[in-house]
Order: structure tokens, then sequence, then C-alpha cells
């Protein structure tokens, strides 16, 4: 019976730090979407700039080109950090389901050991009083 309250226990103890490990790789992912949302904000202000700059003035076939190629390969980066950035919003929602599937895990452990504890602790009185 000692070796099952100890085993429910250590298995407690691991679901405590699988949770503990999952909310740090979650804190991860939500740095690296903050990053991103920043990195999207910074493209677009670029791309507003450079069709800012350009409406005033005639511009010249090599300038139009090459702003085209910028705006060009901007988009293409922001597309890249918008599929990037649903990545880690899915792979945040798995962490998430995890964190609560080890929290379960943990507390049904618990409890178990709990249970096991109590019935011991009776079978053991029940002994000294017979």
């Amino acid at each position: 019976m000692k070796k099952k309250i100890q085993r429910f226990q250590r298995l407690a103890t691991v679901r405590k730090r699988d949770v503990s490990k999952e909310i740090n790789n979650s804190n991860l992912v939500q740095n690296e979407i903050v990053k991103n949302e920043s990195l999207i904000d910074q493209i677009n202000t670029i791309m507003e700039n450079s069709k800012n700059n350009s409406s005033n003035k005639i511009i010249n076939s090599g300038y139009f080109k090459n702003n085209a190629q910028l705006l060009n390969t901007l988009q293409s980066q922001k597309n890249i950090a918008a599929n990037r950035n649903k990545y880690l919003r899915a792979e945040k929602e798995n962490i998430r389901k995890k964190i609560i599937e080890n929290n379960l895990k943990k507390i049904k452990a618990e409890e178990k050991a709990s249970d096991y504890k109590r019935h011991y602790i009776s079978e053991l009185e029940n002994k000294s009083y017979q």
C-alpha cells in the first residue's frame, strides 16, 4: 500500500513538472507572437511610408522598379510573418490543452494518493483496535 501511495505522489510530482514546463513553453510562444506582431507592424509602417513618399512627386522608372521590388519583398515577408503567427497561435492553443490535460492528471494522481492514504490509515487503525 505504501508503494502505491508513493507511486501516485511521484506521478503527481511529474505532472506538476510537466505543467510548469508547458507553462514555460506557452510563455515563450507568447513572446514570439508579440515579436511577430511587432514585425508585422513595422513592415506595415515601412510599406505605408514607401507608398506615401512616392505619391507626391513624379517618379523615374528606376526608382519605381526598386520601390516595387521593395514592396513585393516586404509583402512576402509580411505573409511569412502572418503565417508564422497563425502557426504560433495554433501551437499556443495545443500547449494550453496540454496544460489542462496535465492538470487534470495531476489532480487525479493526488486524489488517488490521498485515497490510498486514507485507506491505509483506516487499515492501520482497524489492526490497532483488534
